[in-house]
Parts: structure tokens; sequence; C-alpha cells
């Protein structure tokens, strides 16, 4: 669907809600923080990832994180595994989003982050690595709430962990009601702060998968960066398999 200039948007009113179900408040508040993790902290802040780079996969971005992007099934949606390195004024691998006064790919919190195709959505799932489970885990969304193209009276992205059983832990909602194309949804002039460059964060004991999901208004032009996650147990190590091993115990 093609992108209408900002100035054919209109401007209404918009009320933005962020809530967040089933943690204790203090585990909220370290919106997975240094100071708050304790095991081992770890940040993903994506100035390693070239632009055009996949960022799907376990390892792609972390040896301990496995990104995985999902089709959207409320409408159209780019294909699954697209997801990709992106970097403020470059427009390839793509034009995720504008900013009024940050041009392409604008105000992320370096010069990288990562995004999918414009004028389509993806859903994501982030996975551990086995024998990893964490108990926090947030990432940053760039300039969402400029721009819905599908309508709707309410746009909510809502941020999901679950535990090994696939039981809720945590859930965290951004919900933003009204129009499009307030200040507060362009990811530069928000300077950090909702809709437009939030973190969103989820909390709680024996975390294995963190799903994001949105509904059927999302704003599409949207970027990601700064993942953060507290890790609550070590990686399985894997067991040499040599033939020398194997021998010893058949023997």
């Amino acid at each position: 669907m093609p992108r209408l200039p900002r100035s054919a948007r209109p401007l209404l009113p918009v009320l933005m809600l962020a809530l967040a179900l089933s943690a204790p408040a203090s585990a909220r508040a370290a919106v997975c923080a240094p100071a708050g993790c304790p095991s081992v902290f770890r940040f993903v802040n994506f100035e390693a990832v070239a632009p055009g780079a996949s960022v799907e996969g376990l390892g792609a971005v972390h040896p301990d994180l496995r990104i995985s992007s999902v089709p959207w099934t409320l409408g159209p949606s780019c294909a699954a595994g697209s997801a990709a390195g992106i970097e403020e004024g470059n427009s390839f691998p793509f034009d995720a989003y504008s900013t009024l006064t940050g041009g392409t790919n604008g105000c992320l919190s370096g010069t990288r982050g990562f995004a999918d195709e414009p004028n389509c959505v993806l859903d994501y799932d982030f996975a551990f690595a086995p024998g990893v489970t964490v108990g926090c885990f947030g990432i940053r969304i760039l300039d969402f709430g400029d721009y819905f193209p599908y309508g709707g009276a309410t746009h909510t992205v809502t941020l999901t962990g679950y535990d090994a059983s696939n039981a809720v832990v945590n859930v965290t909602q951004l919900i933003v009601t009204g129009g499009e194309d307030l200040p507060g949804g362009d990811a530069c002039i928000s300077q950090a702060g909702p809709p437009g460059n939030t973190v969103m964060a989820v909390a709680g004991f024996g975390i294995v998968k963190v799903t994001l999901r949105f509904d059927g208004f999302p704003d599409p032009n949207v970027g990601y960066d700064d993942i953060a996650f507290c890790e609550l147990t070590s990686p399985t190590p894997v067991r040499s398999r040599s033939w020398g091993t194997l021998k010893s115990h058949h023997r």
C-alpha cells in the first residue's frame, strides 16, 4: 500500500497507554537494565550488524539469541525471514521508516538497528540458546504511531513472555488510540518517549520465549533497536563427539 505524504494525513488526538501485567513492579521497573539484573546482562545495539545482513536465526546478532520473523496473519505481510539490519540515512536494504527531522531510518540509538520492508507487517519471536532462561527482555520500537493505513481506532503492540511450558509469564502492551501523524509517533520528535521511541519489556522467572505481535491496525513502517535480556541460566555446553570419546564410551 503506498504511503501518503505526511501533509496529506490527518492529525487527530492520540492517547498512548502502556500496560504491564503479571510481574512484580520491582521487576518491571528494571526494564532490563544492568543494575536490575541479578545474573548476566546481555545487550545488542546492532552497531555490528551491516545494512542488509539478516538478523534472524540463533547467533545472528548474539550467540544466545534467536530472532525469527512470523507472517502477520491479519493483512499484507512480508516474507518470513526477511528482517535485516538497517542504517540511519541509508535506504539499503530499505527505507523502513522516515522521520520529519532525522530522515531515513532516523534516530536509532546509534546508527544501526533492524527492520522489515516498508508497507507490510511482520510479527516476531525471540527465543534463546538451549539451557538459557531470562528474567527480563526488552526491545526498542521506533516510529510507531505516525502512519495507520489500515484504519482502526485502537492500535496495539503486545510483547509476551512465556516459560518452558508455554505459560504466560508477563505481558506488556503499547496502545495508541485515535489517529496518526502525531509528533509523538515520530522516532526523532518523540525523543525517547512513547509511542514513537518506546522500550517495551517483559519480566519474570524462567522466560524462554518472547513474542511481539501487532493487532489488525498497525503502523507497518517501524524500526527496532536495543535488545536487552538478563540471563538467569547459562547455555547448555555441547558435549564432545570425537571418535576417541565415542570409542571410550563404548568400551
